[in-house]
C-alpha cells in the first residue's frame, strides 16, 4: 500500500472510531475487537501484510499473539513486526494492544509494554502501545521503572486519533515497511549513552544481590555447611526459581493461584516447605536434574530472605519478561554470574568474590551469537547436510569448555530447524511414517514434539566443565530451550507425564577437560583435597565419561570458545604444568630443540590439540581463538601439530573487537581429522556487530605451503603472485640472521628505577618504542637508574658499549610494523625495542646503513605484514624470530651498496633539521626532501633484488 493509500484508509478509521467513540470506549468493547476493527487496518495501511496463512509463520512479516491473559503474568506483545535481514528475520518493533476505555497513560500498560522491548536485550528496543484512541511510542532500551510512564517516551510520536492525518507522513517514515527497512527504527532508537544498562547488565545486578542474599542468610543459619555446599544450595534454589517464572511467562504453569508464586509471598505461614513442595510436584512431571531431591530443601533460610527474591521475579519490582529473553541470552547473563563465587569467612559469614582465574583474565566474556551460529553452521550443517533423522540421531556433538551452554545451545537449536525442515519437505508417505516427530500448528508451522526435541538431546549434544555451576547452568539454558515454543499439554498427559525433561547429566558432566586420572600415573598425589576438587580429573573414555562414543570412534563435532589462560596462571601445583608440557608433548620447539616454557602456554591451544584426541576420523573442529596462534612463535610447536595431523578447511580472520571491552584480535578455526591437506579457504571476514560474518573477501592457500613458513607461521594473506615473489626473495636462503650478533630485546627494570631527569651520573638516557621513529630518534628524556643488580634484565655490556646499533619499535602494527634507526649515541633501550648489532666481519657488505635501509623499506614491510602478521590492522609484537628470517640479497653490488649508504646519510640528516627548523614553509620543504630520499630508497632496495615493474606493483598495491 502506498503512503497516500494508507493515509485515506486511516481517515476511514477516524471517521468511524469519531462517530461510535462512545461505544468504542465503552467496556464491553474488548481488545480482539479493537484489534480486528481498526488496529489490523492501521498497520495494514502501513504496508505490512498482516494475513499470510498460505506459507510457513517463519516466512510472516507479523507475528501476531492470540492468547490473552488477564492476571498478573506476561504474556508475548501483541504484535511483533519482522523484516528480512539476509537469510533471517529480525523483530524491529512490538505493538501493544489494549481497550480503548484502558487508560494508556497508567503505570501498568506502559510499564507492561517496556517490559518487552527491554527483554528484548535491545533486539527489538521499540514498542507501541496502542489502543487506536492513543498512539504511543517508547524506547525500551532502559530498564522501565514502574512508577516513571514518561521513561522512553518519543513525544513527538505520542499521539491522540484526531493527528494521525497531520502526522501521517512522520507515522509512515518511522513505521511503515518501507521506512523499516530502510533503517528507521535505528534511527528512533539514536544513539545509546553509556550510562544506560542493558538486561544483561541489570540481570546480573539482580542475580548477584539475590545469591548474596541467599548466601548470606543460609551461611548464617547452617554452620555445618561448607563453602562449596553454599554455592551449590543458592545456585540450585535461584537456577529453580528463574525457570519457575520461565514456565509461568510461557503459559506453561501457574500452581493454582493467579499470581504464581507470588501469592505465596502475602500468605503468613512459611513459605520455603511451600517451595520444597512445588519443586517435588515439578520433579514428578518434569523429570531432568533442576527438581530432583537435593540437599538444600533440608537446609533452613528465613522468608523474608525468600519472600524478596520472589518479590523482585514478578513485576511491579521485576522488568523482566522471561518469555521474551532469549535462552541464550539468559545463558550468557549465568556466564558472567558464574565469574563470581561465594565464600566464607572465618566466622563462616559469606561474601561474594571473583574467581581467581577470572580475575587473571581480565572477565568474562561471552561469545557472541553470530559467531555461534558461524561456527554450528559450518561444522554440525556440515555433518547434518542431506541426512536422515535416523543418521542424524548418531552424529555426537561437544563443547569440552562449554561453560553456560552456548554452543550447545546453538547445535540443538540448528538441529531442531533442520528437522523442521526436513519434515516439511518430506513427501507424504514420509511424513506419514515421521507422524509422531511433528506436528503442524494452526499458522501452518512444522513444529517438533516435545519427545523429539528431547531425543535430540539426549542422542547428539554434549559436554563438559570443570566448573559444576556451570553445567547445571548449561542444562537448565538446555531444558528452557526445550519449552521455548510451549508444547501440547494434551500430548504431555498421554505420552510424557513425568518425563518433560531429559536427565542430561550423562550428557553435560563436570571434569577437567584436560587432565584424566593418568595424572596420578605421575606421583602428583600431594595435593589436599582442595586443589583435588579444582583438578576434577576426567577420563574421557572411562565409565564416568563418554566410555560408548568412545567405542564407536569419538565425537563427529568439537565446538566452542576455550579458556585463554596461560599456564603460569594456573594456580593450582607445578606438577599440573608439567602434566600439561608433558602430555601435550610441548617441552620442545618444533626442530626438537628445548623451549623455555616458563610457564608460557595458554589453554586455548591444549584444547585444540585434545580435540583430535577426541574426534573421530574425519570429524570436524571449530573454535574461535586469539590470533596469536596464527604467528606467534610461542606455537610454533602446535601449528607443526595442526599441519601434520589435520586439515585446515578455513580460517576466518574476525579482526580485533568481536568480544565487547577487548580489542584482542581472534579468529575462527575450523579443522577436519585428516591428513587430506587439500586448499585452506581464508576468509578476511568484515563482520558487523548487526550479527553476520561476511564472506565476499575470500582466498584458498595450498596448506602445505604453511610448513615452509618460518615458524611454520599461517601467514593467510599470500596470494599466489605473492608466494612467487616471496619465494625470489629467499631463493639466496641468505637471511638477516646470517650477518648479524643479536637481536635482542631491550631492559626491564621496575618503574621506580625510570626518572624524567638525570638524577646523577648513575642515571642513563633510555629509548622506549615510540622514541623510535624511521630513521629518527625522539628522546622522551626518560633516564634509567643503571644498577644491573636492581635491573631485572639489564642485558649483555657488549649491546650497551657498541659505538654503533640499530633501534626497533617492538610494538608496532599496520601497514608498515617495522621502524628503525641507527643509534650512535649509546642510548639505552626499553624492553619496548629490540636492539640489533651487525657482525664485523660483515660489515663492509651489509652496513648498518644497508640494513636500517632494508627495515624501514617497503619492501621488507610488505614480507613482514603479509608473512608474520596476517592482519594490516594488527598490533604486533615484532619477533626476533621472525625478524632474523628477513631475506637478504646474497651478493650486493658494491656501487648499489654505497648508493644506499648516502641516501641513508641524507634522509638522517633531514629527519634532524625537519627536528629543528622552526619555519612551517621550510619544515615542509624538507618534508618534501624526505619523501623524496625514502622513495629514492625503496627503489634502491627493489633494485638489489631485481625485481620487475610487476612485482614492484605487488608490493606497493
Amino acid at each position: 500500500m502506498t503512503r497516500q493509500a494508507g493515509k485515506e484508509t486511516v481517515h476511514k478509521l477516524i471517521k468511524d472510531f469519531e462517530n461510535n467513540e462512545s461505544q468504542y470506549m465503552s467496556k464491553d468493547f474488548q481488545e480482539t475487537e479493537v484489534r480486528n476493527l481498526f488496529l489490523n487496518p492501521f498497520f495494514t495501511a502501513l504496508d505490512w501484510e498482516l494475513n499470510q496463512s498460505s506459507i510457513a509463520k517463519k516466512f510472516w512479516d507479523v507475528h501476531i499473539e492470540d492468547r490473552q491473559r488477564d492476571n498478573f503474568t506476561t504474556k508475548k506483545p501483541d504484535y511483533a513486526f519482522r523484516i528480512k535481514e539476509g537469510i533471517n528475520y529480525k523483530k524491529k518493533f512490538f505493538v501493544e494492544a489494549k481497550a480503548p476505555h484502558v487508560d494508556l497513560n497508567k503505570n501498568d500498560p506502559v510499564y507492561q509494554a517496556k517490559r518487552y522491548a527491554f527483554s528484548s536485550h535491545g533486539k527489538t528496543p521499540i514498542v507501541i502501545l496502542t489502543d487506536f484512541q492513543t498512539f504511543r511510542v517508547f524506547n525500551g532500551l532502559e530498564k522501565p521503572i514502574f512508577e516513571n510512564p514518561l521513561q522512553g517516551l518519543i513525544k513527538g510520536l505520542d499521539l491522540e486519533y484526531h493527528a494521525y492525518l497531520d502526522k501521517w507522513d512522520e507515522i509512515w517514515d518511522a513505521f511503515s515497511k518501507e521506512a523499516v527497512i530502510n533503517g528507521s527504527i535505528e534511527q528512533l532508537v539514536g544513539k545509546v549513552s553509556r550510562n544506560v544498562k542493558s538486561l544483561d547488565d541489570e540481570f546480573l545486578t539482580d542475580i548477584s544481590s539475590w545469591r548474596e542474599t541467599l548466601a548470606k542468610n543460609i551461611a548464617r543459619k547452617n554452620e555445618s555447611l561448607s563453602e562449596e555446599h553454599i554455592n551449590e544450595a543458592v545456585q540450585r534454589i535461584l537456577d529453580r526459581l528463574i525457570f519457575i517464572r520461565n514456565l509461568e511467562d510461557r503459559d506453561i504453569e501457574n500452581f493454582g493461584k493467579t499470581e504464581g508464586l507470588l501469592a505465596y509471598t502475602k500468605e503468613k505461614e512459611p513459605i520455603y516447605p511451600k517451595l520444597i513442595s512445588i519443586f517435588h510436584k515439578l520433579d514428578n512431571d518434569y523429570n531432568g536434574l533442576l527438581f530432583k531431591k537435593h540437599f538444600s530443601g533440608t537446609i533452613d533460610i528465613d522468608d523474608t530472605a525468600i519472600k524478596t527474591i520472589i518479590k523482585q521475579l514478578y513485576p511491579p519490582q521485576s522488568p523482566y519478561a522471561f518469555d521474551i529473553i532469549e535462552p541464550e541470552i539468559l545463558g550468557r547473563i549465568y556466564e558472567r554470574f558464574l565469574g563470581s563465587k561465594i565464600r566464607l569467612t572465618l566466622n563462616h559469614q559469606a561474601k561474594v568474590e571473583e574467581k581467581p582465574e577470572v580475575k587473571k583474565a581480565g572477565g568474562v566474556y561471552y561469545t557472541p551469537q553470530y559467531i555461534v551460529d558461524y561456527i554450528v553452521g559450518n561444522t554440525v550443517g556440515v555433518k547434518t547436510k542431506d541426512k536422515t533423522p535416523e543418521e542424524i540421531a548418531e552424529i555426537k556433538i561437544c563443547d569440552p569448555a562449554c561453560g553456560s551452554g552456548s554452543f550447545l545451545l546453538g547445535a540443538f537449536q540448528y538441529l531442531i530447524e533442520y528437522h523442521r525442515e526436513w519434515y516439511a519437505n518430506a513427501n507424504q508417505t514420509t511424513q506419514k511414517k515421521y507422524k509422531n516427530d511433528f506436528f503442524t500448528t494452526a499458522e501452518n508451522e512444522i513444529q517438533l514434539t516435545l519427545k523429539k526435541k528431547t531425543e535430540i538431546l539426549k542422542n547428539n549434544i554434549f559436554g563438559v566443565d570443570i566448573d559444576r555451576e556451570a553445567t547445571e547452568v548449561a542444562i537448565m539454558s538446555l531444558y528452557l530451550k526445550i519449552l521455548d515454543e510451549g508444547y501440547d499439554k494434551g500430548q504431555i498427559e498421554l505420552f510424557m507425564r513425568g518425563h518433560i525433561l531429559p536427565d542430561m547429566t550423562n550428557n553435560i558432566k563436570c571434569g577437567n577437560s584436560l587432565i584424566g586420572t593418568d595424572f596420578y600415573n605421575h606421583g602428583n598425589l600431594e595435593l589436599d583435597d582442595n586443589n583435588l576438587n579444582k583438578l576434577n580429573c576426567f577420563d574421557w573414555d572411562g565409565k564416568d565419561g563418554f566410555a560408548e562414543i568412545f567405542k564407536n570412534g569419538g565425537f563427529d563435532v568439537i565446538i566452542g570458545n576455550p579458556p585463554y589462560v596461560f599456564t603460569r596462571d594456573v594456580d593450582w601445583s607445578d606438577d599440573v604444568k608439567k602434566y600439561y608440557w608433558n602430555k601435550f608433548g610441548i617441552t620442545k620447539n618444533a626442530d626438537n630443540s628445548r623451549k623455555n616454557q616458563s610457564g608460557k602456554i595458554n589453554l586455548f591451544i591444549l584444547f585444540l590439540l585434545k580435540s583430535t584426541e577426541l574426534l573421530k576420523k574425519d570429524g570436524l573442529y571449530s573454535f574461535i581463538i586469539p590470533n596469536g596462534l596464527l604467528r606467534t612463535t610461542t606455537y610454533d610447536t602446535t601449528r607443526k601439530f595442526i599441519l601434520e595431523h589435520t586439515t585446515i578447511e578455513r580460517i576466518v580472520d574476525l579482526k580485533e573487537g568481536v568480544f565487547d571491552g577487548v580489542t584482542a584480535s581472534t579468529i575462527i578455526l575450523i579443522l577436519i581429522n585428516n591428513t587430506i591437506y587439500k586448499d585452506t579457504l581464508v576468509i578476511d571476514a568484515n563482520y558487523k556487530r548487526d550479527n553476520y560474518i561476511d564472506e565476499t573477501k575470500t582466498t584458498r592457500i595450498l596448506q602445505r605451503n604453511f610448513l615452509n613458513n618460518i615458524s611454520y607461521a599461517f601467514s593467510i594473506f599470500v596470494n599466489t603472485e605473492e608466494q612467487s615473489l616471496f619465494n625470489k626473495l629467499n631463493i639466496s636462503n641468505y637471511y638477516l640472521k646470517d650477518i648479524i650478533i643479536d637481536i635482542i630485546e631491550g631492559i626491564v627494570a621496575h618503574k621506580e628505577l625510570i626518572s624524567q631527569t638525570k638524577i646523577n651520573k648513575m642515571y642513563k638516557p633510555m629509548l622506549e618504542g615510540k622514541d623510535i621513529k624511521k630513521y629518527k630518534i625522539n628522546f622522551g628524556g626518560h633516564y634509567i637508574l643503571f644498577d644491573k643488580k636492581k635491573i631485572h634484565r639489564p642485558r649483555p655490556d657488549y649491546i650497551w658499549e657498541a659505538k654503533t646499533k640499530i633501534v626497533i619499535q617492538r610494538i608496532s602494527g599496520g601497514n608498515s610494523p617495522l621502524v628503525a634507526t641507527i643509534d650512535k649515541d649509546n642510548y639505552l633501550s626499553f624492553a619496548s625495542t629490540n636492539l640489533l648489532l651487525i657482525k664485523d666481519n660483515m660489515l663492509s657488505d651489509y652496513s648498518y646503513n644497508l640494513v636500517c635501509a632494508l627495515l624501514n623499506s617497503k619492501l621488507w614491510n610488505f614480507y613482514y605484514c603479509k608473512s608474520f602478521s596476517n592482519s594490516s590492522n594488527l598490533t604486533v609484537n615484532i619477533s626476533k624470530t621472525y625478524l632474523e628470517m628477513l631475506p637478504l640479497p646474497k651478493i650486493i653490488d658494491k656501487t648499489k651498496h654505497d648508493d644506499i649508504v648516502s641516501l641513508v646519510d641524507k634522509i638522517l640528516d633531514l629527519k634532524q633539521k625537519e627536528a629543528a627548523e622552526l619555519s612551517d614553509h621550510l619544515k615542509t620543504v624538507i618534508t618534501r626532501q624526505i619523501d623524496a630520499v625514502d622513495k629514492a630508497i625503496d627503489t634502491a632496495v627493489y633494485e638489489l633484488y631485481n625485481l620487475t615493474a610487476e612485482e614492484i606493483k605487488i608490493v606497493e598495491s
